[in-house]
């Protein structure tokens, strides 16, 4: 087993080098404690999430922060925040869906239904790289802030997420994929 001062001399060094080359880093949120119940992340429960959501360091002079970190949160077929969901009001940005997903099976040609938080990350994953395709000309902070703002705000989500909302593909591409014949529910 890896001591935590080992992880983070392991990692520390590849997180600076995404916060320099200005790459989006797109993390699930976590699933809670044993008993299945979502945990605050503001309250420090990952120790190691948070000394690198907290990270500052400096190159050639000028300081930087971690502030290329998008967390995400899951939600259910009704847009709420599922119950083993960790949440946070200044560290996970929205919510995606995260209950019911449909995953890949072992067996051929089946598909197995999954959950997690582990299924929200990717989905918003996704939607950064094409908005990142469909705004080059916006840096990585902008298009963080594109997908904050382009949220379906949610009271539920308001004191549990930064954005206070939930993932919305089609308005965080400004109906991009509309324009692709492509359309998502």
């Amino acid at each position: 087993a890896n001591t935590k001062k080992e992880v983070i001399d392991f990692i520390t060094p590849l997180m600076k080098k995404l916060r320099l080359q200005e790459s989006i880093l797109v993390v699930a949120a976590g699933n809670g404690d044993s008993n299945h119940v979502g945990l605050d992340n503001d309250r420090g429960v990952n120790d190691l999430f948070v000394h690198f959501t907290n990270l500052k360091f400096v190159e050639n002079n000028r300081t930087y922060v971690m502030d290329n970190i998008v967390e995400v949160a899951a939600v259910n077929q009704a847009g709420q925040l599922v119950g083993f969901s960790n949440f946070g009001k200044t560290k996970v940005m929205l919510a995606a869906p995260g209950r019911g997903v449909n995953s890949c099976s072992s067996l051929p040609n089946q598909f197995k239904t999954k959950s997690g938080t582990s299924f929200s990350a990717p989905q918003v994953a996704a939607t950064l790289a094409m908005m990142v395709n469909r705004f080059p000309e916006n840096t990585y902070s902008e298009i963080i802030d594109r997908l904050r703002q382009s949220v379906d705000p949610d009271p539920t989500l308001e004191l549990k997420t930064i954005s206070g909302g939930r993932l919305n593909i089609d308005r965080a591409l400004e109906n991009g994929f509309l324009n692709w014949g492509c359309r998502l529910h």
